[in-house]
């Protein structure tokens, strides 16, 4: 009975934007299938006398598939801010664990409503989705494994970015840094990997050329999410980006996400960084790529042919480099004392 109250808390507090998922999904899906089949796509099929090959029937919504999945991963990493960021601007997490729950189940309802919810609009609109193309005169394209795959590996890539923006939320201070810090590191690990590569050209003049075909390359991609979310069609077709990537977000920042929530302090409230012993690493991290990207930045401004002459590099590379690196400490410094209130 007390868990059911809870769920019904969470329900409250985040109702607008649960509902928005199927109604979401069922635009992008049911409806935009409905709308090509009996407008372009009966219009192709009879031009061309019924040739449309199967591939080409779903090939029409690959565009439309990739902006509901985009579309679906900001709005939970919205909700994820909602359910821990803004809780926690409007002090209703004072109320929260006052509350006769543990934090360990508060956070596992915040999670499991968010994934109940994605889920069932997912396979609600799948069915929606598959009814209408057996009711069409293209039914016999219909591709149960398709749209099988296409069901379990988005709830899994989707989940992914929810259980790492609750993370998140976890260990910042506002819904502003939750949401901000999220969107970042969803790129972190392919942006990171592109200013080290340019600091090794640089420093060891080692060709950078073939990273693309090294399987340090594709591990990286693996982990960056935003590659995920707008790579899902090549991963329901099998292409090269494995869905472990996501996976192991979900195995690693699910329990992480609760050991933090459950021992984050209300007097750190407002804060980028809730914890003090995270906050010397986060200001140092945040410091050196700066001061890689900015020294990347001004060497590829400064010097037209990167190839030309290699020792000329090292200049421009070091100015970016140490004045971007003392200049983003100082000002974050000032900005880890800041109390955000958004």
């Amino acid at each position: 009975m007390f868990k059911h109250a809870l769920w019904k808390k969470e329900y409250r507090q985040a109702k607008l934007l649960l509902w928005l998922i199927p109604i979401v999904c069922l635009l992008f899906m049911g409806v935009a299938r409905g709308f090509l089949i009996w407008n372009w796509l009966t219009y192709y099929e009879h031009t061309y006398n019924g040739d449309l090959s199967a591939e080409s029937f779903y090939a029409a919504t690959e565009g439309l598939f990739f902006m509901r999945n985009v579309v679906l991963a900001l709005l939970m990493v919205i909700l994820a801010a909602s359910l821990i960021g803004v809780e926690r601007r409007n002090l209703q997490n004072d109320f929260t664990f006052s509350l006769p729950f543990s934090r360990a189940h508060v956070f596992l309802i915040k999670w499991g409503i968010g994934v109940v919810f994605l889920a069932g609009a997912l396979l609600g609109n799948t069915i929606i989705d598959v009814l209408i193309i057996l009711f069409s005169p293209f039914a016999d394209h219909l591709n149960g494994f398709y749209h099988i795959k296409d069901v379990v590996f988005t709830v899994i890539i989707i989940t992914g970015i929810y259980t790492f923006a609750l993370f998140i939320g976890t260990i910042t201070g506002s819904a502003a840094a939750q949401t901000i810090l999220t969107g970042i590191l969803s790129v972190f690990p392919l942006g990171f990997m592109a200013i080290v590569m340019f600091f090794v050209y640089v420093n060891l003049g080692r060709d950078i050329g073939n990273i693309f075909n090294l399987p340090i390359f594709k591990l990286v991609i693996d982990f960056t999410l935003f590659f995920h979310v707008v790579g899902g069609r090549e991963i329901v077709a099998g292409e090269y980006i494995h869905i472990w990537g996501p996976l192991s977000y979900i195995v690693v920042f699910l329990p992480l996400g609760l050991y933090c929530y459950r021992n984050n302090r209300l007097e750190y409230n407002g804060c980028i960084i809730l914890f003090p012993q995270l906050q010397t690493a986060f200001k140092a991290g945040v410091a050196l790529c700066f001061a890689l990207s900015l020294g990347m930045f001004l060497t590829v401004l400064t010097v037209p042919d990167l190839d030309s002459n290699r020792p000329t590099l090292l200049l421009p590379y070091y100015l970016g480099f140490i004045g971007g690196g003392l200049v983003t400490l100082v000002l974050m410094r000032k900005i880890m004392k800041i109390r955000f209130k958004v």
